[in-house]
C-alpha cells in the first residue's frame, strides 16, 4: 500500500535514508530535517504488513525557467532486501500520477552517478538524461 508519511513513519524512513546513503546520520537532526518536510513536500511510503520498504520524497513548486508547476524526486529508495519486486515502479508511477494530478508539466529528478541502476530504471520509465548536476562541498 502506498500512502502519505506521517511523524510515526520516522525511524523506518530513517533507517531507509541511511541504507541509500550508505552513512548512519545524526538521528536528532534527521528528525528535525524530516519533520520540516513532512509539512512542505509530498512524501509517500510503500507499506506491506506495517512494515515501510520504500519512499519517495516529491517536492513540487512552480519554477520560472519552466513557466509553470514542476514536480521533483527529491529521494527515493527501496530497501535494498525488497529490490527488483516492482515496489520502485509503483512509487514512480503513484508520483508521476500524483504529480500530473496536481498540474505539474515535469517530473526531475538527479541521481548520484555511481546509481547505475537507478539510471537505468529511471530510462526504463519513459525519463531522459537532460541535464548536469554541480555540486560544491561548503564544509570543510
Amino acid at each position: 500500500m502506498i500512502r502519505k508519511m506521517n511523524s510515526s513513519d520516522f525511524e523506518k524512513v530513517y533507517k531507509l535514508v541511511c541504507d541509500l546513503e550508505e552513512t548512519c546520520f545524526d538521528l536528532d537532526k534527521m528528525k528535525m530535517i524530516m519533520n520540516e518536510l513532512i509539512h512542505s513536500h509530498d512524501i509517500f511510503v510503500f507499506e506491506d504488513n506495517d512494515n515501510i520498504i520504500g519512499y519517495l520524497d516529491l517536492k513540487i513548486e512552480y519554477q520560472m525557467h519552466h513557466c509553470d508547476k514542476v514536480a521533483e524526486v527529491i529521494e527515493f529508495c527501496v530497501d535494498s532486501k525488497h529490490r527488483s519486486q516492482h515496489i520502485g515502479a509503483k512509487l514512480f508511477e503513484y508520483a508521476k500520477t500524483y504529480a500530473k494530478d496536481n498540474g505539474c508539466v515535469v517530473l526531475d529528478l538527479t541521481t548520484n552517478q555511481k546509481r547505475h541502476r537507478a539510471h537505468k530504471f529511471y530510462e526504463n520509465h519513459g525519463m531522459d538524461q537532460t541535464h548536469y548536476k554541480y555540486t560544491l562541498n561548503l564544509i570543510d
